[in-house]
């Protein structure tokens, strides 16, 4: 008597078992490993193999390597899990950057100050305000937080000193 494992290829159910019982062969498909492994196992005990204790540490041995692979794809799919987190975690610090500085043309800040261009340009000259060029322009600016902070202040000879 001879119960025999084979894997099947490009079969739904590839794992089989074969024996033969009264001279005539008989198989059956199953879709785990262990499946197989515990159908070979009641076959073997209803036609009485001997050497069971083989049978057994096999039968141990494929139900951990099958516990393995299951714990091999868990594993990576909490390290794709991980990446995606810190991923996540990335964009929501990028979104709470504090927005870019706001900026205006000396025109609009010599309007909104209530002074010339002219008299402008003379106190970026004394660095009362600092210049800000952008690249692809050749105006330039000065930050909407410097002409606040100058409006709040009562005269601007109080800035130069």
């Amino acid at each position: 008597m001879k119960i025999s494992y084979s894997v099947a290829k490009d079969r739904a159910s590839p794992h089989c078992i074969s024996w033969t019982y009264r001279k005539k062969r008989h198989r059956k498909y199953f879709r785990t490993r262990i499946d197989a492994f515990s159908f070979r196992n009641q076959k073997e005990l209803e036609l009485g193999v001997k050497d069971r204790e083989a049978i057994e540490n096999e039968v141990i041995f494929m139900v951990l390597s099958e516990i393995n692979d299951k714990l091999s794809g868990l594993d990576q799919r909490i390290s794709k899990m991980e990446e995606s987190f810190l991923d996540q975690q990335e964009s929501m610090r990028e979104i709470r950057k504090p927005p870019a500085p706001k900026i205006l043309k000396i025109t609009e800040a010599a309007k909104v100050l209530r002074i010339s261009r002219r008299k402008l340009y003379y106190l970026l000259d004394k660095k009362v305000f600092k210049k800000y060029k952008l690249p692809h322009t050749r105006t330039t600016f000065i930050k909407l937080d410097e002409v606040e902070k100058a409006l709040g202040s009562s005269n601007i000879e109080d800035l130069l000193n």
